[in-house]
């Protein structure tokens, strides 16, 4: 069962946590590093190599600690979008729900004497005529998503003459064309398949960025424990390529869990179930409103 959009928001809003956690994350590491480091220097019993000694590795802990949390949180940052984008993704690209066979014929039949039209015409400003009221009559809304997309599957056969018979105004056609196609893909889509695929996008963004730490928390805690450690905030899992040892378990998102996968394919398996019942009604509905039809012609 897909998601609904408010179940995709909230994984990039469980994002958008993971990423706010890294400022509260870094003063509260930055906190407890002054303070060691404070005991550290008021500590008479150290010599100043001792306290140098100490300090080194007190940045050293430290350092590896918080580029273990900062791993956990991009990696968590990191399923979240992913999580987002599949949910969206499924939106989006959702197969259209086929029309009656009759709706479909007949579809096939114009779009079929469509292109021999298309094919026949010698002005470009009248192809795209026919292109237009084709789309308006056949797309109005996303209940039409079947047919837009077999237009869209078409519209490079359907573009063709076009283009070929606007000679020297082939450029402006072929924007013409773009915006026509653009705006089947718009009507096409539901207004949560609209929102789904600004999700993806801002999914995208996000992912790509990939920064969780801004460059204001990295030159603070480049104060506080050095640039070999705080260098790596925003790409810990370079750190830890060479450090397996040092490295955090990956993390694994709550819906992929072995438990959490099993149940959604029992749930999976009893959605199949339902349907299979509700098709073999349908039959034995139409065979039985079949042969009442038969037995009334009869008599």
């Amino acid at each position: 069962m897909g998601k609904t959009i408010e179940q995709i928001k909230k994984h990039i809003e469980n994002a958008r946590m993971a990423e706010s956690l890294t400022t509260s994350e870094a003063l509260e590491r930055k906190r407890k590093v002054q303070a060691e480091m404070s005991e550290i220097m008021r500590n008479r019993e150290l010599s100043e190599i001792g306290r140098t000694k100490a300090v080194r590795s007190l940045k050293q802990k430290n350092g590896i600690e918080f580029l273990q949390d900062a791993y956990k949180l991009k990696q968590i940052y990191m399923a979240e979008l992913k999580k987002a984008k599949e949910g969206a993704d499924a939106i989006v690209y959702a197969k259209a729900k086929k029309p009656d066979t009759v709706k479909i014929e007949r579809f096939e039949d114009e779009l079929k004497a469509l292109k021999t039209e298309l094919m026949l015409t010698t002005r470009a400003d009248t192809a795209k005529q026919k292109v237009e009221a084709f789309i308006q009559k056949h797309v109005k809304t996303a209940d039409d998503r079947y047919f837009a997309f077999r237009v869209r599957d078409e519209f490079p056969k359907i573009a063709a003459p076009i283009l070929e018979s606007a000679g020297t105004e082939s450029a402006k056609y072929r924007a013409i064309l773009g915006d026509m196609f653009e705006r089947l893909d718009q009507i096409s889509l539901s207004d949560d398949a609209r929102e789904a695929r600004q999700i993806l996008d801002l999914a995208d963004a996000m992912m790509e960025r990939g920064s969780l730490f801004s460059g204001l928390v990295i030159e603070s805690m480049t104060e506080t424990l050095g640039r070999e450690y705080a260098g790596y905030l925003n790409k810990p899992e370079e750190f830890f390529a060479d450090k397996p040892e040092l490295k955090p378990e990956d993390y694994v998102h709550p819906e992929d869990t072995p438990q959490a996968k099993a149940a959604r394919a029992m749930e999976e398996q009893r959605e199949k179930e339902q349907r299979e019942f509700a098709e073999r009604w349908r039959s034995i509905t139409r065979t039985i409103e079949q042969m009442k039809a038969g037995s009334q012609a009869s008599e």
